[in-house]
Order: structure tokens, then C-alpha cells, then sequence
């Protein structure tokens, strides 16, 4: 049975904020970047509320987005247990996904100094994750600056990013470790095809990972900087058939919308590339490849997505589970 579980990015952030505040986002007069300033650590804290609200929306699984800012690593081993406690009593399963800005976004770093620091920093999150029972963690590759978008820097770039997932696959022990890809403002590993040559020298390494494809951020290859934009094919869910099963566990199931540069959109709005007849015919495909959970992302966009979350959120279940016939 595939699960289905979500990362819920921005969604009720707003609903552990002070009423006052809450009205004025809803008003707009505080913008949804700064509602997240305001409120994301303490959302990000109650893991337990999060397990409680996967609940009412009947999903199996949520992500734990360790990305700056968090309280992951400060957790104390209390708190741990009770998540690992709750999430089991809840028959919730758990997901931790790393930091990948800031020091995170070193980990493919040439400087050898600047990535065993960004390595050390994933560990401490690792560790949360296999103190609270995940069973997967996941990692964006790293990042690179436009001037480095070439052969020879590459190669550098390929082989200290190999050295870390290589080091973190086997610190994750039974949390499953994946490598996702990027989106194309990082420069590097957008396309699978580079992923999927990734994951194969980790396990010619003896390391056990997994690659976590992100179709959302594949469809920013059309909005590449520097002259390197590249076309969405008219039936961009057939990029799924080029991943090998064996490197499939968990997936990322997002939306992006070209030249408005806006992540995340609601999957039943279809906004973006993936049209109910392309999400019908990605559902097919992902059966096939037999991944243990699918992780929406879906974020809210606009003031009055806030307003009216628990509708959307509500609505875009209804439309995934129909179309993805689960």
C-alpha cells in the first residue's frame, strides 16, 4: 500500500499565531514570508499537533522539514521519545527532510573543510530522525555558484557530494536515505538522469540510498538562469519512467507555474504543468515503480489560501487520492 502523507510547509502555520496576527495576514497586511518569520519554529515544535492534524486529514505519513530555521537538533531525548511514541500510536510514519540552506547547502562543497561541516550539521538531524522512528530521511544535493556550472568544476562537485551521501547513507542506518533533486536556481542536479548516475556511484560504494523525485522541481528547468532554460515536454509525467524501481521509496508530489516563478501551487487549482489528465497518467506510472508514500507539498500562495486552508487542503486530498486512484 502506498501512503500518503504531507510536508505541510506554510499551511497552519497561521493557526498557532495570536489571533491579531492571524487577522492581519488574512488582511494582508503581514505578507505569508513574514508569517512564516513569525511562527514557523513553534509550528515546526509541536510535532505532535502535526501528527494530530495528519490525522483529521486522513493521511499516513508527514515530512518534518528541518531546513532553517528548526528546533530538531535542540530536541531533548524526552520530546523524541514522545514523538516516536505518538507517531506509532497514531499509525503515522515519519520522514525527516535535511537542511539544504545555509551550511546544509555545503554538502557538495570542493572545499573539503566547508563540506565535512555540512556534514557534521546533517548528522545532528539524522540523528532526530532516528531518534523519533522515521523511516526515511531526505537531502536536496547541495548547491553551486553560476560560476561553477562547468566541466571541470563538476567533476570536483560530483565527487564531494558522492563522499558525503556516501558518509550519511551509512550514519542513517535503517532511516532510508534518499537524495532528491534540485530546483534549477541551484545550478546543479535538476535533471534525474544526473540523480539517478549519483545514487548508482553511492551504491557501487556499498551505500544504501534512494533517489526522491521531485517533479515540481524539475518543471523549473524552464525558468534555468543564465541561458540554460529548458522546455516542459507536453506530457511531462513520462520523466517517471526513466527512474529505475529499485531506487524508488519515497516520492515528492508538488506543482510549479513557469515564468511566475510559484512553487507549490495547489495540485487542484492546476496552475502548473501537471493537469488532472497528467496527474491521472503520473498515478499510473508511480504505481508502477511501487514507492512505500508520497509526500505532498503543496503550499499556500495567496492571503485568501490562507483563509480558506482547510478547503483547500480538504479539496486537493479529494482531487490527488481520485486521480492517483488511492
Amino acid at each position: 500500500m502506498i501512503r500518503i502523507g504531507r510536508n505541510f510547509t506554510n499551511l497552519f502555520v497561521v493557526d498557532i499565531l495570536e489571533p491579531e496576527i492571524r487577522d492581519k495576514i488574512i488582511n494582508g497586511e503581514i505578507d505569508l514570508f513574514s508569517m512564516n518569520a513569525l511562527g514557523i519554529v513553534k509550528f515546526k515544535k509541536d510535532v505532535l499537533a502535526q501528527i494530530d492534524r495528519a490525522k483529521e486529514l486522513h493521511l499516513q505519513h508527514i515530512e518534518l522539514d528541518a531546513d532553517v530555521p528548526n528546533p530538531y537538533a535542540a530536541a531533548s531525548a524526552g520530546e523524541r521519545a514522545k514523538i516516536k511514541d505518538y507517531a506509532g500510536k497514531n499509525d503515522i510514519t515519519l520522514s525527516v527532510h535535511l537542511s539544504y540552506s545555509g551550511i546544509g547547502g555545503g554538502v557538495a562543497c570542493v572545499q573539503n573543510e566547508d563540506r565535512k561541516k555540512a556534514v557534521e550539521l546533517q548528522k545532528l538531524y539524522i540523528c532526530f530522525a532516528k531518534d523519533v522512528g522515521a523511516k526515511y530521511v531526505n537531502m536536496h544535493p547541495g548547491s553551486a555558484p553560476f560560476y561553477m556550472d562547468g566541466p571541470a568544476w563538476m567533476e570536483k562537485i560530483e565527487a564531494a557530494l558522492v563522499e558525503s551521501v556516501a558518509e550519511l547513507a551509512d550514519y542513517a542506518g535503517d532511516c532510508k536515505f534518499h537524495v532528491e533533486n534540485n530546483v534549477s536556481f541551484d545550478t546543479i542536479y535538476v535533471e534525474p538522469e544526473d540523480l539517478i548516475r549519483i545514487v548508482g556511484k553511492c551504491r557501487k560504494r556499498g551505500a544504501e540510498v534512494y533517489f526522491n523525485m521531485d517533479i515540481g522541481h524539475w518543471f523549473t528547468r524552464a525558468d534555468a538562469p543564465g541561458g540554460k532554460a529548458k522546455p516542459i515536454p507536453e506530457n511531462p509525467q513520462n520523466v517517471m519512467r526513466m527512474i529505475p524501481k529499485e531506487m524508488v521509496k519515497e516520492l515528492h508530489l508538488n506543482d510549479y507555474v513557469p515564468k511566475k516563478f510559484m512553487f507549490h501551487p495547489p495540485l487542484h487549482l492546476s496552475e502548473g504543468p501537471l493537469q488532472e489528465r497528467n496527474l491521472i497518467e503520473y498515478g499510473k506510472i508511480v504505481k508502477e515503480l511501487e514507492p512505500e508514500v508520497i509526500i505532498l507539498e503543496t503550499a499556500a500562495k495567496t492571503k485568501e489560501q490562507i483563509r480558506d486552508r482547510n478547503t483547500i487542503v480538504s479539496d486537493e486530498m479529494k482531487y490527488v487520492r481520485k486521480c492517483l486512484d488511492l
